[in-house]
């Protein structure tokens, strides 16, 4: 329906990162997570705050913008925002099995799926590769940390980190590392994981792309702390890792 309403792609994106994922930050910033041109974001973020659905701040020298929560029509517009967000059903491709035969060569206790070999120099791809995948297959989300514990020993940040783009897709690498982190006890896998924190993304979003059912968000600081919720806990991932996990 915001599409409908609302017909400037920049202003509709502005809209769904400043109203949907609270995100805040200065024009430059904003454009790059709304992937739209730094001209078009100022124009659209000053007539945003003249009609008072935005707010700005100075933080040292840098203009900085976030949604005005004190709109008398805030609950409406959240409403429709968040209506027009929800996550699209997952589409799953043809490539998904290749997918996981190339992650269960990486480590992965997928049953019944014949290992794919992967060159050395692809293992890095194949990681930020399941991870996407992970979004769309809770069994697949389990067997991760296993992947990027076996390899924690050749593991590149700067490499990882420029096989992704959009900030929220950093933050699940992210939670996969600090997650092996944390499950394995190596305290380096932490120091790459916070490389790819961006503290412009401060709400918290479901993590499987067809979000949780109602009742089951279960209580997972580490996933929170990476801005998810999900079904899923430590335990239910700790169950697995120390099952298959090989020193």
């Amino acid at each position: 329906m915001l599409e409908y309403l609302v017909t400037s792609k920049v202003r509709r994106r502005l809209l769904l990162l400043l109203w949907g994922e609270r995100a805040r930050g200065s024009v430059g910033e904003l454009a790059e997570l709304a992937d739209v041109s730094f001209a078009g974001a100022h124009a659209e973020l000053k007539a945003l705050r003249r009609a008072q659905l935005a707010r700005s701040d100075f933080d040292g020298q840098k203009e900085v913008f976030e949604a005005n929560f004190q709109h008398p029509e805030a609950e409406t517009l959240r409403a429709l925002v968040a209506a027009s967000s929800a996550p699209p059903r997952p589409q799953i491709t043809a490539s998904d099995e290749i997918s996981k035969r190339r992650l269960v060569s990486l480590g992965a206790p997928l049953r019944g799926v014949v290992p794919l070999d992967v060159p050395e120099d692809e293992r890095a791809a194949v990681l930020v590769e399941g991870t996407g995948l992970a979004r769309r297959d809770p069994t697949v989300a389990r067997c991760l940390p296993l992947c990027f514990w076996r390899l924690r020993d050749e593991l590149d940040i700067r490499e990882l980190a420029a096989l992704v783009s959009r900030p929220e897709d950093k933050h699940s690498l992210g939670f996969f590392l600090e997650l092996a982190a944390t499950l394995g006890g190596d305290r380096r896998l932490v120091g790459m994981a916070e490389n790819l924190r961006d503290g412009r993304l401060t709400s918290t979003r479901d993590f499987f792309l067809t979000g949780p059912r109602e009742g089951l968000v279960r209580e997972f600081p580490l996933a929170k702390k990476w801005g998810f919720q999900m079904n899923m806990d430590i335990d239910t991932f700790r169950s697995l890792f120390e099952k298959f996990e090989t020193k």
